[in-house]
């Protein structure tokens, strides 16, 4: 018996020691996104740095939520306090993490889910580039164990997504000043996870798909992570919105989110897809950055009627107008905007 003990306090001990060792190198190797306008870890790893209970409002989902919702418009029209917590692409299964990794410091008032992880096969989500932008701004974590379960079908490949150094060790050669200056608790953005994207004179005008009424079948993995964060969200007592955020839906795109409303419906969770309300928003084609993102002005556009529209079905939501600088980030927000014009 003592042998044994022995055994597993040196092995605990030696663990110990491996773990202080290699988590700074880890760190210090790992790939950062620190500066332009996609500077996700900051976006991602700066929420870690916000003040408990913070956020009246959460946005969750891929890059057509970053790129819609801005909350410091959201503030200036409301006061109301958000953040968007989205990635690139993002599959349902990480935004079920993403969903849970925010509940363990705020508290909000209502969830913000947009459904375009639905929308695309599951194994569409398996590229590398993918995976690795949800992952590697989260601090470890069960909730990071269970993503990576989720997101790689080897162990070999879970264990790449959970240790960057397995991944990112290679990066020795070409490590900059600001990698070894690299401090993940002074991480944070001025823009509360939205991505500012320029504006283009190009122009994206909508599908006209608004007639198809018909339902398509979600991939079994889809489906299953859409009910689980439904199910979280009930079971955390945190209300639930789900959104298609305007993204210029193609007609197969359009039955998919038919499919989402039905799901919605079984679960007596509000539904709204925003494609449908161009008009009302006043949502030019000129306003998008692309296809299926709007630029910086066709955000603003977006989120000011948004904020009518949350305000009207949501009228209990708290407000925390002029507080810890958001008036001074606001202000740097807005003269960016009108730089564009």
């Amino acid at each position: 018996m003592k042998r044994n003990l022995r055994f597993f306090a040196s092995a605990a001990a030696f663990l110990l020691v491996f773990g202080l060792l290699f988590a700074p190198l880890s760190e210090l190797v790992c790939r950062k996104s620190l500066t332009g306008t996609w500077d996700m870890t900051n976006k991602v790893g700066g929420f870690y740095n916000e003040p408990e209970d913070e956020f009246e409002v959460m946005f969750f989902g891929s890059s057509h939520t970053y790129a819609a919702f801005s909350p410091l418009r959201l503030w200036e029209r409301t006061g109301i306090k958000s953040y968007v917590f989205a990635t690139q692409r993002q599959p349902l299964w990480a935004t079920y993490a993403y969903l849970a990794e925010a509940l363990k410091t705020q508290s909000p008032a209502l969830a913000v889910v947009d459904c375009r992880g639905a929308l695309e096969p599951a194994e569409s989500y398996e590229e590398e580039g993918v995976t690795y932008s949800f992952m590697d701004d989260l601090p470890f974590s069960w909730n990071k164990v269970r993503l990576a379960w989720s997101s790689a079908g080897t162990m070999s490949g879970r264990a790449e997504l959970l240790c960057n150094f397995i991944k990112y060790h290679g990066r020795w050669t070409s490590l900059t000043e600001a990698d070894y200056a690299f401090d993940r608790a002074a991480l944070r953005d001025p823009y509360k996870g939205y991505v500012f994207l320029p504006a283009k004179e190009e122009s994206f005008p909508r599908p006209a798909v608004g007639h198809i009424t018909e339902c398509a079948p979600l991939d079994r993995k889809n489906e299953y992570w859409l009910r689980r964060i439904i199910t979280l969200c009930r079971e955390e007592g945190v209300p639930l919105w789900l959104v298609k955020t305007p993204s210029n839906l193609e007609a197969a795109e359009k039955a998919l989110v038919n499919t989402v409303e039905r799901i919605a419906a079984e679960y007596g969770v509000p539904f709204a897809d925003f494609n449908e309300s161009y008009e009302e928003i006043g949502l030019a084609p000129e306003l998008f950055f692309d296809a299926h993102h709007m630029d910086a002005r066709g955000a603003a556009q977006f989120t000011s009627w948004f904020a009518q529209r949350l305000t009207a079905q949501y009228p209990g939501l708290s407000i925390g107008m002029g507080s810890d600088g958001w008036a001074g980030e606001a202000a740097a927000y807005a003269e960016a905007l009108q730089a564009l014009d």
